[in-house]
């Protein structure tokens, strides 16, 4: 049964490296909008605009982070639950449970938070300070 559990866990990653994709893509896109605004000359209304829209890929990536750490604690919980059973569980699935714990916080984990925050600045520290000074 912990094999299957270990499986359904690897397949999960695969859509987890999806989401990763995702979000450094949607990153490179809300910094790019930025920088060609600056370039164009935007005016405060455009600015405003592109802020918002990075400030939704940063929230939208934080429920992305949010969401696959959520995964591994689920998976961290039915390793618990699978030994609370009986069955005697590998070395590898109680350091699982050990790592991840078994209850979701709702928040990504810490590297997470810093790409999210730090491209958050790239993509809106463009527009608001000038680049010479």
């Amino acid at each position: 049964m912990e094999g299957d559990i270990w499986t359904a866990l690897h397949t999960a990653r695969i859509a987890n490296a999806a989401f990763f994709l995702g979000m450094m893509v949607s990153i490179w896109i809300a910094a790019r909008f930025s920088s060609v605004a600056v370039d164009k000359g935007i005016n405060m209304a455009g600015k405003i605009i592109c802020s918002l829209f990075a400030i939704g890929v940063f929230m939208g990536n934080w429920v992305i982070g949010s969401t696959v750490m959520s995964t591994y604690t689920g998976f961290g919980k039915a390793f618990e639950m699978l030994g609370e059973t009986g069955e005697e569980l590998s070395p590898m699935a109680i350091g699982f449970i050990e790592y991840f714990g078994t209850e979701s916080s709702g928040m990504p984990n810490p590297v997470m938070m810093l790409v999210g925050i730090t491209g958050l600045l790239i993509a809106v520290s463009p527009l608001w300070f000038n680049s010479s000074d």
